[in-house]
């Protein structure tokens, strides 16, 4: 979700709409606020939301964690770089 919000903001900029990644990190904030918060506390958390996903072995988990981290990394990077070339 953060990477194709990246991806998009990265687009709108190249496109000449820097104004539009403002619009797309808000849309994202308001969707985690609004829907992935509060599924993520009726399932018990970040803690016992391991228990809906069937562990196999541990380095895929690993690797999914690392790739959201990294996309979720890339995002805000992406949203600071374009927000202080606007300013």
């Amino acid at each position: 979700m953060y990477a194709v919000a990246g991806a998009l903001a990265v687009d709108c900029v190249r496109q000449g709409h820097p104004t539009t990644v403002h619009i797309l990190v808000d849309s994202l904030g308001q969707f985690v606020r609004k829907f992935l918060v509060p599924w993520l506390k009726r399932r018990g958390g970040w803690a016992e939301i391991t228990k809906c996903v069937v562990k196999m072995d541990c380095t895929p988990e690993r690797s999914w964690l690392s790739s959201v981290i990294d996309s979720l990394k890339y995002f805000l990077t992406t949203v600071y770089v374009y927000v202080m070339k606007e300013q």
